[in-house]
């Protein structure tokens, strides 16, 4: 994996996943305006897609590549596992936030493996398995964002999401914002909020 890794305090580590087309570099000051104090660890996805990075293939906007969705979510978990035991972080002190194809990865992750981290920001994703039962959830936090005029998620998938971890016993808030794909300023000084409310 191609990644990017800002120590700081290591009690506390930001795992990023970047959206479509962006980089291990794309949210960084997204993470340094929530704790600048966090250490921060951001992941470029495997795949390639017409000069634009991403997690997992998928057939066409929208359509996700679900065995390669698979295939990619178990590497990074691989990957994840091997970094945060060589660099002695504990699950309680890690957070991960996703944008869009990051947020579904993390998604995929949550599915497959339950409690990855402490708490998990899932921006503007999609359902990311169809036909998969997510593992319980129990004690983990997550925060889902959405945009009220998003033309690539619809509102009715964000709300069924949304049922689908709160029945698998996951701590869920969810926040809409009147907006489209885009992050705003809003969505982010909430994220910071919900942060700072779980890590005390």
């Amino acid at each position: 994996m191609i990644y990017k890794y800002i120590e700081k305090n290591k009690d506390n580590l930001i795992i990023l996943f970047h959206g479509t087309g962006g980089d291990e570099n794309s949210l960084i000051t997204l993470a340094s305006y929530i704790d600048d104090n966090a250490s921060v660890l951001g992941i470029r996805g495997n795949v390639n897609e017409h000069g634009m990075n991403r997690y997992f293939k998928r057939i066409r906007p929208g359509v996700f590549d679900e065995l390669n969705l698979l295939e990619e979510t178990k590497k990074i978990k691989i990957f994840i596992d091997d970094f945060v035991n060589n660099h002695n972080y504990k699950l309680k002190n890690i957070i991960m936030i996703g944008y869009s194809n990051g947020a579904n990865i993390i998604g995929s992750l949550l599915y497959l493996f339950g409690k990855i981290s402490k708490g998990v920001c899932l921006m503007h994703l999609m359902i990311p398995l169809q036909n998969v039962t997510p593992k319980d959830l129990c004690n983990i936090n997550i925060l889902i964002t959405s945009g009220i005029s998003n033309q690539l998620v619809s509102g009715d998938e964000t709300n069924k999401l949304f049922e689908i971890f709160k029945n698998n016993n996951g701590n869920i808030d969810i926040t809409k914002y009147n907006n489209g794909h885009q992050i705003s300023q809003k969505e982010i000084d909430d994220i910071k909020n919900w942060y700072i409310n779980i890590l005390n």
